[in-house]
């Protein structure tokens, strides 16, 4: 390989990224423009190493833990900058090296939703909705559902929030969306694990008096079926999900 180099990155950089201190090929001619005064320009040091496995494929298992890595913070940053399909490049470049990384996975349908690219980035979430519930972010969720639902399909909507509905915290979006994927599914409404079903009680007493009326108006602020409170305009239980 004449025209090929290896540089491994300072001691201090891989201590604070804990990258394995392994070698990264580069072109002769291109090192100038990829370590700079200033630091390395990531993207430029992982095309060399895209462009390297290239032409070694039985290479990728000695850079699966550096390449995915450095893919990894070189994507979230462009997604950050607002350069979303950039964003998604390297996070793919990242999972051809580790495609068993969930965190990866995540980000790359994430930057894939947010370039437009819909049906690519509802791909990516089928098969993450395939792993444990655990492994899945409560964004990831929340943001997946809502592609779903706005193309139409409420139904793989609720099996994403449904996913999830069993560790999620204390989260008023997650459980207001999850009440419209209900409703817009058609689904009878969904009860929280360890909840009892509140049976509709007709009232056919008299009506009562102001007093009585106020009464009844401040047992509204507590959620009747997990006793949390909850505000007086809101439709469903920021806690447990259930209908008001």
């Amino acid at each position: 390989m004449p025209n090929i180099k290896f540089y491994a990155l300072a001691e201090s950089v891989c201590q604070k990224l804990n990258l394995p201190p392994i070698p990264l090929p580069v072109r002769l001619g291109r090192e100038k423009e990829i370590f700079k005064p200033q630091g390395v320009a990531l993207d430029l040091l992982l095309d060399e190493l895209e462009h390297y496995l290239s032409a070694h494929p039985e290479e990728i298992v000695l850079f699966k833990d550096s390449g995915s890595l450095l893919a990894s913070i070189e994507g979230i940053r462009l997604g950050e900058e607002g350069f979303h399909d950039h964003a998604a490049h390297y996070f793919e470049l990242g999972l051809a090296l580790d495609p068993e990384n969930l965190g990866l996975r995540s980000n790359y349908a994430l930057a894939l939703q947010s370039a437009g690219r819909k049906e690519e980035a509802m791909r990516q979430y089928r098969f993450l909705l395939q792993q444990p519930a655990i492994s899945i972010q409560p964004l990831v969720l929340i943001l997946a559902a809502r592609l779903f639902l706005d193309s139409g399909d409420p139904v793989t909507a609720y099996q994403i929030l449904k996913h999830g509905a069993s560790f999620m915290p204390v989260n008023n979006e997650f459980w207001e969306l999850f009440a419209e994927v209900r409703e817009r599914a058609g689904l009878i409404p969904w009860i929280a694990p360890g909840q009892k079903k509140v049976a509709t009680v007709t009232n056919h007493a008299p009506t009562p008096e102001p007093e009585e009326k106020e009464k009844v108006s401040s047992k509204k602020n507590f959620c009747p079926a997990c006793g949390k409170p909850v505000k007086s305009s809101a439709r469903y239980c920021g806690n447990c999900g259930h209908e008001l």
